[in-house]
Parts: C-alpha cells; structure tokens; sequence
C-alpha cells in the first residue's frame, strides 16, 4: 500500500463529532458558572433579627432604669436614717446642755446666796459706824486717809467705818475697777447718801445707779453712771 494514498484514511470530520461532543458541555459549563455566581451575588440579603434586637434592648433599658431607681431608693433611705441619727444625737447633746444649764443656774443661784449670807455676817462683824465730828464732807474726807473708808449721809450728820483688810476690800476694789460701768451722765453730780474713799479717789453713790468720781479726792466731781450693786453692798455695812 502507498503511503501517499489517503483514501482509506478517515477524514478530520468524522473527529469533529467526537471532539464537539465532549467539548461542548464543558464550554458551556464553564460559561455558566460566572452567571450562576452573579446569580448567587446578586441576590438581597435576608435580615433577620431585627425586630427580636430591638425588643431586647427596649427591656434591657428598662432593667437598667429599674436597677437605677433602686440605688437612688436605698440611697434616699440611707441618707434620711444617717440624718435622722444625726439629729437625734443633736438633740440628745441639746438636752444634755440644758440639763447642766439648769445645773450650772442652780449652783450659780446657790453660790449667790452664800455669797450674800457671807457679805452679811461679815457686815455684821463690822464695829459699828463713828459718828463724825463735822457735818462738813469736804472737812471730813482729809481726816479719812489711812486705808478704806465707808460714808454715810444720814441727812444731818456723817457715819463713817474704816473696811478692813480682806473680802469686802477686795469687793469695793472690784466696784471700783469696773470702768465699762463708768459712763459720763448730763448734768451736775447728784446728792449722794454713800461715798467710798480710796487713797486716790472718792466715790459717790447715789439712787439709780448713778453718782460722781473724783479723782482728787474732792466731795463732788462729774456725773456719772457707777456699777449696779455698788451702792446696795455699801447700805450693808450700815444695816
């Protein structure tokens, strides 16, 4: 046989039919797949959940306000006890004051009372008043220097007593020591029924708390307003 005579060759068509066949299906596999792809993207997605979301939040909210009424409750009640307690222990120390006020008026009401009963037996245990010579204050006052002296205007004569050394000094000192009690008063000095002399100055004591110093120890000077008490203590020592 010649190898040029391709008679009884087949020819390339009769291959055509097997190729087409198993090349085909796969070309148009391959080429739908991008579709199906776009297909599968293309389509909307599906929410879900939303509706169930929102419900849980709303009832979350609503616990936390709940939560929060609850600590601002106990809050509230713990400051009202706490402030309730504070004040009970404010009143308490208010009675404990005024049960040692009432205490404290009682002794100071008490120690008054010694005080006045000790001012009176140590009157009492005064000699008794000279009756001075001259019926002349300003002739009496320079016979009187040696130590503290006590005058009383009966009106028509002097009674004098020399203080002795001690308590009712010191209290006639204290009277005399009080310069917030001193004030200027209008007018003359009144006509006084006591007088005290120190060995710097003479007092005068007269109705209504008021009176005269002089400080050169003269028996008038400038009005003025004298201590409260003073003059009651000085008619003791004549009582």
């Amino acid at each position: 046989m010649d190898r040029t005579d391709f008679t009884d060759r087949p020819e390339y068509s009769d291959f055509s039919e097997y190729s087409d066949y198993g090349e085909r299906p796969q070309r148009m596999d391959r080429a739908a797949r991008p579709e199906r792809r776009d297909q599968i993207r293309r389509r909307p997605p599906v929410r879900t959940g939303g509706k169930p979301k929102a419900k849980m939040n709303y009832r979350m909210l609503l616990c936390i306000a709940v939560l929060v009424s609850l600590v601002l409750a106990l809050l509230f009640f713990i400051l009202f006890m706490v402030r309730g307690s504070t004040i009970k222990g404010l009143n308490e120390k208010l009675d404990a004051l005024g049960k040692e006020k009432d205490t404290l008026s009682a002794q100071v009401t008490t120690l008054t009372q010694e005080n006045q009963s000790m001012l009176t037996s140590l009157a009492a245990s005064l000699p008794d008043p000279k009756t001075a010579e001259t019926d002349s204050l300003p002739d009496l006052i320079p016979q009187l220097t040696e130590g503290v002296y006590v005058i009383y205007s009966t009106g028509s004569q002097y009674k004098y007593l020399s203080v002795p050394a001690g308590f009712l000094q010191d209290k006639l000192a204290a009277y005399r020591d009080d310069a917030a009690a001193y004030k200027p008063a209008e007018g003359d000095a009144p006509l006084c029924t006591y007088y005290v002399l120190f060995s710097d100055r003479v007092i005068g004591l007269a109705q209504g708390n008021t009176g005269f110093v002089s400080t050169n120890r003269t028996a008038t000077g400038a009005a003025t307003s004298v201590p409260a008490g003073f003059m009651d203590f000085v008619a003791s020592f004549f009582a």
